[in-house]
């Protein structure tokens, strides 16, 4: 049986989060409630997702 894995929230955590359900093979759906996931990393680094500040 494929396990089906909801996530709240598109940002850097939920992204993450989906990426690992994937790879381990279950069904993965993010909830978000801003018109596009992962948003708000875009703007970090001067537009070049830089996450280290």
């Amino acid at each position: 049986m494929k396990r089906k894995i909801i996530i709240i929230g598109g940002g850097a955590s939920g992204l993450v989060a989906a990426i690992c359900g994937a790879r381990e093979g279950a069904g993965v759906t993010i909830v978000e409630h801003m018109d596009r996931v992962g948003k708000k990393i875009l703007s970090t680094g001067n537009g070049r997702c830089n996450m280290t500040n």
